[in-house]
């Protein structure tokens, strides 16, 4: 809907200057000082709260074939994110380096700085934000027309399922009175403000958002010295290193409750309101840690060596090894700035760790985003997030070995090179407020749901967990499924609570090989090849520390696991033509032709729901049994189990990790090939030795020759689970400690995109001007 829709308006302003200066022949500096100022506040289309309507089960008879039967949104009202976020950044940057020649070496040394003056408020959902679906606890005005045997007035089995022993033709009949019901209870919902879930974020008592707004500098300084030794008129060495150091006179607010030591929840009973004791305390750390004082020494090596070369081609082995660090994480750590718990709170039902919504209580629902509902009986609830002691800015070693040749034949080059990387220091992400497990899977994973949660009774056919007393039907008895909840442990005086950690694990390996024509007589051409390898803990996708946990698949939700990474490219292949002639005068024409194929992104295959409890839908690996009938997994339905095993058994990405769970980031998107032309005519100047030219590109060409060319069909990033697949539903654990799975084979294909973000898998113009002189 138009109305979630914003335009983000951004300022940048940058004024550099420099001064180079030569004061011997032996000795030169360089002096760089640049400001750049930087403002970023969406223009939103609406004023109003986040709004969901959320719609399952059987589609409509007038929907088109193929059309998803998983959870379908309209959302409309001002995006969560959206409701008040600016960003506003000031910094300034100062270089000094000076060169120094002395006999065979040549020393470079010097220092810059970097002052970054920082503003960002970031808060989701001030504003409120709704979901409404169909709820079977809910009791309904509604006449609804799919009644089956056993159902009681006013009630609704929202994910009922047709019966397959009947005539197609009346399951047809019966899936459209159903799918007309579930819209008539949606709308109910709607009309009388009765959610689904609910949250809206408030400032404490007393207090202000403005008072969670992260206004802090980060300073970095580095020192560096390197020595390049001509040894021989064959061999070159460079040695040297750089020290970093990040510094920072401003702490978050200190939170005094939430660095007590934590007093963990436990399981009392199996059923009820009070089968369990939640955590209390705090997390035992200090909030306001930061990255002061945090220093890295980096030490680098480089050589290049002339082999002999007396056939008259020429070859050379180069290498070097080094350690380097990323750019300032400045994003990540500001967010311990925002979330401190001491300025806002987190009030609202049915979401992770929170009390299911009341079915019974209309009028919760208000579109004025200055007038949010406080429930009554909820405990308001604080995010805070941590770095942990000792963090700095993300480092790697690398490492990187090449041989370069010009060849006896047809004027070509020829390299390889291979370059391994290391993380040294790397980011991830923990939940501290999921609470300690409170069941094992069969497989072995930790899972947090509350005890009567995992009964198979509370899971409906579209994977949502009944919060309520289900009534006996069918043959059934009664399943008590009230209290139903994730993160059943956690502490209710918190939401999410986030703690930045470091890793060292991950790394990649990359080996390119290339044979390049450099252009003669107007013509060249060349090509190339790089496999890669590269597995991270975190992609680290968001600037919010809570969606960069969400936003992983997990088998365990806090394990410092490296996977593939997502941003690999395992396969590249890169082809280019140029040709050059000058038709009028010494004018010349240019024309240049640049291919890419790859394999496509990696992916996921994790659950459609929250199958752990961690609060997260969508963000867990999934499981697959070692054979039809195997303990550790049974199917809700016979239907459920042929669907399911026909989907394994005809995707190899499946069917070899029978018996095991499927690794996150194993499996590949489509092959891309895309194309890229350039055409550039150089134009007479106006006065002598003056000339312009004019450049055309043509990017994805082969998409404007024909629509169905040069697409990106891949697998779409999701917030939870990031580039994911899926098609089971986790309903519980049976009496035998078996995994109860259901099967939604219509949910692979809803993952499958054409990709359209910023106009890849589409073709555009470019057009360049430039006067040299």
């Amino acid at each position: 809907m138009t109305s979630q829709w914003w335009q983000q308006k951004k300022k940048i302003d940058t004024i550099v200057g420099q001064w180079f200066a030569d004061w011997t022949p032996d000795f030169s500096t360089e002096l760089k000082i640049s400001n750049r100022d930087y403002n970023s506040v969406p223009q939103n289309n609406s004023n109003l709260p986040a709004i969901g309507i959320r719609f399952n089960g059987p589609v409509p008879a007038d929907a088109p074939a193929g059309s998803s039967t998983g959870n379908r949104f309209v959302n409309f009202g001002t995006e969560q994110s959206r409701q008040f976020n600016v960003l506003d950044t000031k910094t300034v940057d100062a270089y000094l380096g000076a060169t120094w020649v002395k006999g065979d070496h040549e020393i470079k040394f010097g220092g810059d700085l970097q002052r970054n003056k920082i503003y960002n408020a970031f808060f989701q959902n001030v504003n409120g934000n709704y979901t409404f679906g169909c709820e079977s606890a809910y009791t309904y005005q509604s006449t609804f027309e799919y009644r089956p045997n056993g159902s009681v007035n006013g009630r609704l089995d929202c994910a009922a399922a047709i019966p397959t022993t009947l005539p197609a033709a009346e399951q047809a009949r019966l899936r459209a009175l159903l799918a007309s019901d579930i819209q008539k209870a949606i709308l109910e919902n709607f009309t009388r403000g009765r959610p689904s879930s609910y949250q809206v974020q408030v400032p404490v008592a007393g207090g202000t958002l403005d008072n969670g707004i992260a206004q802090w500098t980060l300073q970095q300084a580095g020192l560096f010295v390197q020595d390049t030794w001509n040894i021989s008129k064959d061999l070159n060495i460079t040695a040297g290193f750089r020290v970093d150091q990040l510094n920072t006179d401003d702490k978050p607010t200190y939170n005094a409750a939430a660095a007590v030591a934590p007093v963990a929840g436990r399981v009392v009973g199996t059923t009820g309101a009070n089968s369990v004791q939640r955590a209390t305390g705090g997390f035992g750390l200090d909030n306001s840690t930061t990255v002061d004082g945090e220093n890295l020494f980096q030490p680098r090596f480089g050589f290049n060596y002339a082999l002999d070369s007396r056939a008259g081609h020429k070859k050379q082995i180069r290498g070097g090894a080094g350690l380097f660090q990323g750019s300032a994480a400045s994003v990540w750590l500001t967010n311990p700035y925002s979330n401190t718990g001491m300025a806002t709170r987190i009030i609202g039902c049915g979401a992770a760790g929170l009390s299911a919504c009341n079915g019974a209580v209309t009028g919760v629902f208000s579109a004025d985003p200055n007038n949010q509902p406080v429930l009554s009986g909820t405990t308001p609830a604080a995010n805070v997030d941590f770095i942990q002691k000792g963090l700095g800015q993300p480092s790697v070693w690398k490492m990187n070995l090449a041989y370069d040749a010009e060849l006896p034949f047809f004027g070509m080059n020829f390299g390889v090179e291979w370059v391994y990387t290391k993380v040294q220091t790397g980011i991830y992400y923990q939940h501290l407020n999921l609470g300690d497990p409170t069941k094992t899977g069969p497989d072995g994973r930790s899972l947090y749901y509350t005890p009567q949660s995992y009964q198979p009774g509370c899971w409906n056919a579209s994977g949502s967990l009944s919060t309520s007393v289900i009534p006996a039907a069918n043959g059934n008895p009664a399943v008590d499924c009230s209290a139903g909840r994730s993160r059943a442990l956690s502490n209710a005086s918190y939401n999410n609570v986030t703690l930045a950690t470091k890793t060292k694990k991950g790394d990649g390996n990359a080996i390119t090989l290339s044979f390049q024509r450099p252009a003669r007589d107007g013509f060249g051409f060349g090509v190339a090849y790089t496999y890669t390898e590269a597995s991270e803990v975190s992609p680290l996708t968001s600037s919010v520390a809570n969606s960069n946990f969400n936003s992983r698949a997990v088998f365990n939700p806090n394990e410092n696991v490296a996977a593939n990474s997502a941003y690999m490219i395992r396969d590249r292949f890169t082809a280019n033509v140029t040709w050059q002639k000058a038709f009028i005068s010494n004018l010349k024409t240019n024309v240049g032709l640049f291919w890419e194929g790859r394999r496509g992104k990696p992916y996921s295959w994790t659950f459609l729901n929250d199958m752990n409890g961690d609060g997260v839908a969508g963000n867990d690996l999934l499981y697959i049994p070692a054979s039809r009938g195997a303990a550790g997994v049974k199917f809700a339905t016979p239907a459920d189990e042929a669907a399911f095993w026909n989907i394994v058994d005809n995707n190899p990405d499946l069917s070899k990790y029978k018996g095991a769970v499927v690794p996150r980031n194993s499996s590949f998107s489509q092959f891309v090939n895309s194309f890229d032309l350039r055409i550039s005519q150089e134009v007479p100047g106006f006065f002598p030795q003056h000339k312009g030219k004019v450049t055309f590109d043509i990017l994805n060409i082969g998409n404007l020759l024909n629509k169905k060319w040069g697409r990106i069909d891949e697998v779409t990033f999701q917030s939870a689970g990031g580039n994911r697949r899926s098609f089971v539903n986790f309903a519980g654990i049976d009496a035998q400690g078996n995994y109860v799975y259901r099967t939604n084979a219509n949910a692979i294909n809803d993952n499958l995109a054409i990709r359209q973000v910023k106009g890849e898998s589409q073709w555009a113009i470019q057009v360049t001007a430039a006067y040299e002189f």
